[in-house]
Parts: C-alpha cells; structure tokens; sequence
C-alpha cells in the first residue's frame, strides 16, 4: 500500500536511549540512623543491570560504611545480615553474585537471635 508515494509498511525507526534503572533499598531503622540519616526507604539508579555486590559498592559511595555493615572483606554475607531481593533470601539464591534488575526491591535486615 502506498500514501503520497511512500510504502504504508515501511519499518519504523525506534531510537532507544539507555534509561537508568531504578532499585528500592529498604532498611531498618537501626541501619537507616547509622548511615543514611534515617531514610528508612533510598531509591536509587543504576545505568545498567549489576549483581547484588556491585549495587551494594554503589551504594556505599553515597552512604559511606553500608558495605562493611553488611558483607566481609571476603565478600561474604556478614551472619548477622539477612538480604532479600523481591522477597528472596538472597543466602539461596546466588548471595552476593545475586542479579539486580530494574523495580527490584532489596530489604536488609538483621537477623535475629532467639534465645
């Protein structure tokens, strides 16, 4: 089919630009008073699709110290840390290799002991 001489089923030309990917980092109030002046909820943005470890060095540009409050310098899961990625214990999932994707939501959260 033709209009004024041009093909009605030409392809369209889409241009795509990358858009930054939003991740909701949720965090009690304890850790929220020690780093992030007690922002309980922080959305942040990352360019492109990260794993758990490097969302979490990212992180820890903005609020200095996160990182070490929450894995070892052997780049484990501290124990008294429970990490969740849209409801997952990331502990069963691929821990600090996790894949982060846009909309996802991190929880973090001390474990507790019972006694």
């Amino acid at each position: 089919m033709e209009i004024m001489g041009k093909s009605f089923w030409q392809p369209i030309k889409i241009e795509r630009t990358l858009n930054p990917m939003e991740i909701t980092l949720r965090l009690t109030a304890s850790l929220a008073n020690r780093f992030t002046k007690n922002s309980k909820v922080i959305s942040h943005r990352i360019e492109k699709e990260e794993n758990l470890l490097s969302f979490i060095e990212d992180i820890d540009r903005t609020f200095p110290g996160i990182k070490s409050a929450l894995i070892t310098e052997n780049l484990d899961i501290l124990d008294s840390i429970n990490i969740y990625v849209n409801g997952e214990n990331v502990r069963y999932l691929e821990g600090i290799k996790t894949p982060i994707h846009d909309g996802d939501v991190i929880n973090v959260i001390p474990a507790a002991a019972a006694g």
